[in-house]
């Protein structure tokens, strides 16, 4: 069976501003080889995974929701944003693409929560 379109559930996915119509999922593992004197691999072992998710589609508002630094959710689980771009051209409806990421379960601190606090002092 072949299939066409979105084929995976979106529900749950906090992206507002445009319409979504491309997914892309990707996963990575890390991995850490142990070598001989020869440095040939003797043991390899796989001990961190990282889910990356590309969305695309169309807009259907002036901006999207989702920046760079910021966070979304995708299929119930908490990625980072680490790119968004919006395409606009006089030919076809304005575009739009997230780039996203989440390496475990590590808990995700978006950008906004890096702020410095105004009680300390910088230099002297």
């Amino acid at each position: 069976m072949r299939y066409f379109g979105v084929n995976i559930s979106v529900d749950g996915t906090t992206v507002t501003g445009g319409v979504l119509n491309g997914v892309s999922t990707k996963t990575n593992a890390q991995k850490a080889d142990a070598r001989n004197e020869k440095g040939q691999a003797t043991d390899t072992w796989y001990y961190s995974t990282e889910k990356n998710v590309s969305l695309t589609g169309v807009m259907d508002a002036p901006s999207l929701t989702a920046e760079a630094g910021s966070t979304i959710v995708f299929r119930g689980s908490t990625f980072g944003v680490n790119s968004t771009s919006v395409d606009e051209n006089n030919q076809a409806p304005t575009g739009f693409s997230i780039e996203a990421s989440r390496t475990d379960n590590a808990t995700i601190h978006p950008l906004s929560s890096n702020t410095v606090s105004s009680g300390g002092s910088a230099g002297t």
